[in-house]
């Protein structure tokens, strides 16, 4: 699909963007007293409006409300997916992917926990146009082969039937890293077939992405987890812009977080690292805001290729994410100046 053939998705995409939430609707969210007000600042004064019309403000469960608008990421994936074809709808499809294994994590931590899966059910986001994951049966299931069993005739099945059992907080580690790296692999191979020449700055925004999840695994994998660097190793996502095999090995191999940093030296990423007394609390939020800065470019300057299509999709993400803490921030009572320090975006 050369550059003209994408004005079309590309200026549907535009379009869509224009109506999400600005800077003044994030203020007036961050100020809002409770839930219910928050519920309905975005049902009467947003873009959500249609979206969330149909809800009851008297009844309202905050989980409730997160379903819905991760909800929104689906439908707003389904209708952009409507103008492409072959290679390119395989690859904007990953996406979806991406909230089926997602879904999974928070079933098997269920299982984990003991829990009931049933009662999962309203945190459970998918396709059901698209996806294949039998999830009605999944939330049926009463025990980890049983969860198995129902996954047979998918993809999932050959990841997770190794996995006996899970009893550990490492065995779930472990699942969970599976699952990220058939999500990534699966990325990886099909943006590979993708105009090179059309996507160049797309792949590149894929690469530091990974990076960062990389980066991230090897901290975490050592501080909280005591891995190996064998046990580290076998777990890096393929396909990083700046952090090749032989770097990530390095830091694998490094002694403690100042030897981390060390190597890091300039690199592009030490920001994640700079903030020593409160690096474990935002690491999460300093990765996503660099990707949020990312994105915004790429949406900005991306004119062939699908770079503005999947950079409006993870400027979305951003944005249910932002609103989810600031749904979180009014069942801890947190001041303003305490909420913004949690949020993605920058809101002055």
């Amino acid at each position: 699909m050369s550059k003209s053939k994408h004005a079309c998705i590309n200026t549907k995409a535009i379009a869509m963007r224009s109506r999400r939430i600005n800077d003044e609707d994030y203020q007036e969210l961050i100020k809002s007293k409770d839930i219910k007000d928050v519920f309905l600042y975005l049902r009467d004064n947003t873009y959500y409006t249609d979206f969330l019309k149909e809800l009851n403000p008297e009844n309202l469960h905050r989980t409730e409300l997160e379903t819905h608008l991760n909800d929104l990421k689906v439908r707003e994936a389904e209708k952009l997916m409507h103008y492409l074809a072959g290679e390119e709808k395989m690859f904007f499809q990953t996406f979806l992917v991406r909230l089926e294994v997602e879904s999974l994590r928070i079933l098997i931590r269920g299982i984990y926990k003991g829990e009931e899966l049933d009662t999962l059910k309203s945190f459970i986001v998918y396709s059901r146009k698209y996806s294949k994951v039998p999830f009605e049966r999944l939330l049926r299931a009463r025990d980890w082969e049983e969860f198995k069993k129902y996954l047979m005739n998918t993809d999932y099945y050959r990841i997770l039937e190794i996995h006996k059992e899970i009893k550990l907080d490492q065995d779930l580690v472990v699942i969970e890293k599976n699952l990220d790296r058939y999500y990534y692999d699966l990325l990886k191979n099909r943006l590979l077939k993708l105009s090179k020449k059309q996507n160049q700055n797309l792949v590149k925004a894929q690469g530091r992405n990974i990076d960062l999840i990389n980066l991230i695994w090897i901290y975490r994998g050592k501080k909280f987890y005591n891995l190996s660097r064998e046990e580290l190793i076998v777990y890096f996502l393929k396909g990083g812009f700046e952090l090749k095999e032989k770097q990530l090995i390095a830091l694998a191999e490094a002694k403690d977080f100042l030897e981390l940093k060390e190597q890091l030296g300039t690199s592009e990423y030490a920001f994640l690292f700079n903030h020593t007394k409160t690096i474990d609390l935002f690491m999460e939020r300093r990765r996503e805001r660099y990707l949020y800065f990312m994105y915004l470019k790429l949406f900005k300057e991306a004119e062939g290729g699908l770079g503005r299509v999947v950079a409006y999709i993870r400027l979305l993400d951003f944005e249910i994410e932002d609103i989810t803490s600031i749904i979180e921030s009014k069942r801890y009572r947190m001041g303003r100046t305490e909420t913004k320090k949690y949020l993605i975006r920058p809101i002055d």
